[in-house]
């Protein structure tokens, strides 16, 4: 995954072969293809441990006394500072690789509590914890948090990160959005 990364920041993802990412690592195509069928599942594995990461901070936040605002900084701040070490062509092909699972999930049976693995465990939290509304279906906003999101890294990503205030700029919009769907319950 080093190997890739580098590789990625260098020559960019497009110009990347499996083959480059081989000479790089040292190992054989064969051993790569026992862990990854494809270049792209490497990406994803590291957008992984970022998940990991955000999910770890969620967790710290939740600790103690917290308010639903906290929480959603938590998880996208997590996410931003990790993106600031990707060139943006990395954080495009992430976010379109992730919408081409959700796609392939949903047309294999996934339901939308299967791909809304970003905010759900949090929000799940938030929700028994009082700080979303019982009334709000929690899978509905994690999955429209979790687009968000993504769009929002995508965007901040194309600006050249310019933004210094992501985290909590969509924390605020995700925010109004849960308090929107409570007075619309």
């Amino acid at each position: 995954m080093g190997a890739a990364m580098a590789l990625w920041r260098t020559k960019g993802f497009a110009d990347t072969t499996v083959t480059d990412i081989c000479k790089a690592a040292g190992v054989s195509k064969a051993l790569f293809y026992v862990y990854f069928s494809r270049r792209e599942d490497v990406l994803l594995e590291v957008e992984v441990f970022t998940m990991r990461d955000a999910h770890l901070a969620a967790e710290a936040v939740v600790s103690g006394d917290y308010t639903l605002i906290d929480l959603i900084a938590a998880v996208v701040g997590t996410l931003e500072q990790r993106a600031r070490q990707y060139p943006p062509e990395l954080i495009f092909e992430t976010v379109l690789e992730t919408y081409r699972i959700e796609r392939r999930a949903l047309a294999e049976g996934a339901t939308q509590a299967d791909i809304a693995y970003l905010f759900l465990e949090p929000f799940r939290r938030a929700h028994r914890d009082g700080r979303i509304p019982a009334e709000v279906d929690v899978v509905r906003a994690a999955r429209i948090a979790q687009m968000l999101v993504a769009d929002g890294i995508r965007c901040w990503a194309a600006a050249g990160f310019d933004d210094p205030a992501l985290a909590e700029t969509l924390a605020a919009e995700i925010g109004a959005m849960l308090a929107a769907a409570h007075v619309n319950a």
